[in-house]
């Protein structure tokens, strides 16, 4: 059997191509000047006749207003977001003093992210989905940023022609900043810790971690054993905010959690899914953590619970809030969660005590109070 072609009746140029599989996809055929076109509709079922028909014609029109819809479609394929994300630094970036900086943003989200797919595929819900799993790894300032420069390609692509709408059309920042003063309630630190259990390996280990440090999520993510030592995890100046190395005495809960944890691969990361590399899809996680929460919450009250959205971050806000309660004084919290901003530079040039039993102190009975709520 061979590909056969059948020509619709009602709208002259519409084909149903038929493969020798039984395959079946819609395809308008036009002429420019003498030469012939073929433009994809898509395939048959997933576009039914009235909206192929509905295609076609907006194709033959677009053809009889001199334009060729088959050469765009085409172009549109090699469009992709990284080579537009290049032109976009060659034509407009590389012309400005922060352009350098404005390109580090893009190629660690969306070219990271959607490199080698189309530019006019990418969708309003794509850009939320990437800023928002931003947000859930505690990197909030860092989302706004983001935003700000995908919009400004975004909206130069759609001023030269690459597409016709940008996605990022009527969407708002995705914090407020001023506004970020989410810490969890006591109760919700027990539902999320029951979650946690409910969870399991890797993503309720590492929320358990998580709120007994007060670390930041992309340090508990990247955890190795080789950073324990003798019940002490050192965090290296090369993977903490602020660049200065940070020692965190482990309470009998953490290192609890950590035993716990059941070693997948050699490559030493303890929060793993494939032995290799660190864990991903921080949004998807907390989802589910969530998602427990709120079961556990409604059974214990007998009714809906309204459990107000929290982030990873929240709980290191969360701790830094609770620390304060139990009396833990403020520039042990601030040593405590690497926050040497808030201690004055000259105490910090002249102060070389480590504070490492007091810290291990306070996150000891930290520890124990989470446990026992």
């Amino acid at each position: 059997m061979e590909r056969q072609q059948v020509p619709d009746d009602l709208c002259v140029g519409l084909y149903l191509m038929v493969q020798p599989t039984g395959r079946k996809s819609w395809t308008v055929r036009y002429r420019v000047g003498t030469k012939h076109r073929r433009y994809s509709v898509g395939k048959y079922p997933l576009i039914g006749l009235s909206e192929a028909r509905d295609k076609a014609r907006e194709i033959l029109k677009a053809v009889q207003e001199g334009k060729d819809p088959s050469a765009e479609q085409e172009q549109a394929k090699t469009d992709t977001v990284r080579a537009v994300v290049a032109e976009f630094d060659r034509f407009h970036l590389s012309k400005l003093k922060s352009g350098k900086n404005a390109m580090g943003f893009l190629e660690r989200s969306i070219v990271a992210e959607w490199g080698d797919r189309p530019l006019r595929d990418i969708t309003k819900r794509d850009v939320s989905r990437l800023l928002l799993a931003i947000v859930e790894s505690g990197r909030e300032v860092t989302a706004n940023r983001t935003f700000a420069h995908v919009r400004k390609f975004f909206n130069w692509c759609a001023e030269n022609g690459y597409i016709e709408h940008p996605p990022t059309d009527r969407m708002k920042m995705p914090v407020d900043e001023k506004s970020r003063e989410r810490v969890l309630s006591a109760d919700e630190i027990s539902w999320f810790w029951q979650a946690c259990g409910k969870e399991g390996q890797p993503w309720g280990h590492l929320g358990k971690l998580l709120l007994l440090t007060g670390c930041r999520l992309a340090e508990v993510a990247n955890m190795t054993d080789a950073e324990i030592d003798g019940g002490v995890w050192k965090i290296p100046a090369s993977r903490t905010k602020n660049g200065c190395p940070h020692d965190v005495p482990l309470s009998g809960a953490a290192l609890e959690v950590l035993a716990d944890v059941k070693r997948i691969g050699d490559s030493g990361y303890i929060f793993t899914t494939n032995g290799k590399t660190p864990v991903q899809g921080f949004h998807k996680a907390r989802q589910h953590i969530a998602d427990a929460m709120q079961t556990i919450a409604d059974a214990e009250r007998g009714k809906s619970v309204d459990i107000p959205h929290w982030t990873f971050h929240d709980l290191r806000r969360t701790l830094e809030t609770e620390m304060a309660r139990m009396g833990v004084p403020e520039t042990l919290i601030d040593r405590l969660t690497n926050h040497l901003s808030a201690i004055p530079k000259m105490r910090r040039v002249y102060q070389h005590y480590d504070y490492l039993d007091e810290k291990r102190d306070a996150l000891e009975k930290w520890g124990k109070r989470i446990i026992s709520d």
